[in-house]
């Protein structure tokens, strides 16, 4: 499995051994606001149970840091994701 991050098309995703995509977050960003919003993960029904939507919002949380920007978890897995993790990303989550 392989993870990629297509910024042209605002998504990081994983592919399988021959390259067919098995799992996607996608997102936007606001430069004004400095915010990247979570707006959805999904994986293939047949890859699910195997933390690969923890990889992808990982890799997200990852860019987010290295580019100073703050989260908004829109979709209901990173909205269940950073509930659980509160005291970790506390400070890379948006709030006004």
């Amino acid at each position: 499995m392989k993870i990629i991050h297509d910024e042209k098309n605002s998504k990081f995703y994983i592919t399988n051994g021959v390259n067919i995509e098995i799992a996607e977050l996608t997102y936007s960003i606001n430069s004004a606001e400095k915010t990247l919003k979570l707006s959805s993960t999904w994986v293939e029904e047949e890859y699910r149970n195997q933390n690969l939507a923890t990889t992808l919002t990982e890799k997200f949380i990852e860019f987010a840091k290295l580019n100073n920007l703050k989260i908004i978890p829109i979709c209901s897995f990173g909205k269940a994701y950073f509930k659980r993790h509160n005291n970790k990303y506390q400070d890379i989550i948006f709030s006004k």
